[in-house]
């Protein structure tokens, strides 16, 4: 077989093959303290701890970037100068009618017709006209 076409398989077959002939060589005294220093790194640095961290960090940066980058997408409402006068009512048809019989403005000017619209009396009297 051709090296240079080769998959990788032979030389994974000649890996592992040559990672048992060592593990064979190893005395047992030698491969004890090995997995006894392993299980103690392993209790000392616990992997679960470390990425904990890790991920939360990277959750709370992700939407920090994303409430960034959207704040910027919104629409900014132009400041209004204070120099700049307020438009003046213009009188509508309603107006026109309103003035005609002589009811001008008593809507405007009467604070108990909101305060009654704000009342819990209101709301039903509304939803039985809608009927």
């Amino acid at each position: 077989m051709n090296p240079a076409h080769d998959d990788g398989h032979d030389v994974d077959r000649q890996a592992r093959r040559l990672h048992q002939d060592a593990l064979a060589q190893v005395s047992p005294q030698t491969l004890m303290r090995l997995r006894g220093a392993r299980h103690e790194a392993g209790l000392q640095a616990s992997p679960g701890r470390g990425r904990t961290w890790r991920w939360l960090t990277a959750t709370a940066f992700s939407a920090v970037l994303a409430v960034g980058i959207g704040l910027q997408w919104l629409p900014r409402t132009p400041a209004v100068p204070a120099s700049t006068p307020v438009a003046a009512a213009v009188p509508s048809d309603g107006d026109a009618i309103a003035d005609e019989l002589g009811v001008a403005g008593t809507f405007d000017e009467d604070p108990d017709l909101y305060l009654w619209l704000a009342s819990a009396e209101a709301q039903p009297l509304a939803m039985e006209s809608t009927r």
